[in-house]
């Protein structure tokens, strides 16, 4: 009898125990858009930021970001060797593609730079997603699947594991979400049915811009061996 009583007792505190260690995916997640946009405006608000965005085999490349999230009007300049390109969505959902102030009509260069409208959809979407982390995964969710402690770039952190209702890249990524501040510190964007393929990123430093918190650079690696592909930094906000 006192045995099967001292059993009762032991299971309920591990039960109790392991209860504890659960992790709430959902809370941290919610914890980290709180921290990274304490005032709940980031559908509200809007960018216009200078980047510089070096890459292996493109090291000087620069592009200007202006998104409205109000009303979803989008341009994006980037220089193409000694032109400059613009990528516009209007606040009536048309898109255009400019070449050096101009319409684009040669079809060698708009092959070149890849300058079909059709892809502007596509840049808005990589430049809302990235810039407005984690606010901008919140409707964008599928499911949230798993959450555990771990360490990203040697800080103590949680991994939220996350399916995406559509891929960006991927359906699969992995948040890395810090303990101490819930600041997003880093993602992976894994591809389960090709291991070999995927990204880590690593953020650094934070720049304040509406009263939102945005992590000022991030670093591209492959996510099979860490190997670095290129950097992006915010390096001037822009007046109208």
């Amino acid at each position: 009898m006192k045995k099967t009583i001292l059993l009762a007792i032991f299971s309920l505190l591990f039960l109790g125990c392991a209860k504890d260690k659960e992790v709430d995916g959902k809370k941290i997640f919610r914890e980290s858009m709180d921290y990274h946009d304490p005032s709940n405006s980031w559908e509200n608000t809007t960018l216009n930021i200078h980047i510089q965005e070096p890459r292996t085999l493109n090291p000087h490349r620069y592009s200007v970001v202006e998104l409205d999230n109000s009303d979803n009007t989008f341009r994006l300049k980037r220089n193409r060797d000694d032109n400059i390109s613009e990528h516009i969505i209007d606040k009536n959902g048309s898109s255009s593609v400019l070449l050096n102030g101009e319409i684009a009509t040669d079809t060698a260069l708009i092959n070149k730079y890849r300058l079909d409208p059709s892809r502007n959809i596509g840049y808005r979407q990589f430049y809302q997603i990235f810039y407005g982390l984690p606010m901008s995964l919140e409707n964008r969710i599928s499911e949230i699947k798993n959450t555990m402690e771990t360490t990203f770039a040697n800080q103590e952190c949680y991994k939220v594991e996350i399916e995406l209702k559509e891929p960006m890249f991927s359906k699969d990524w992995n948040l890395f979400i810090s303990k101490s501040t819930k600041e997003i510190i880093g993602i992976e964007i894994v591809t389960k049915d090709k291991p070999a393929e995927g990204e880590r990123l690593y953020f650094e430093k934070t720049i304040t811009i509406n009263e939102i918190r945005i992590p000022r650079i991030r670093h591209w690696h492959e996510l099979s061996d860490d190997s670095y592909s290129g950097t992006d930094i915010i390096i001037d906000i822009l007046t109208d």
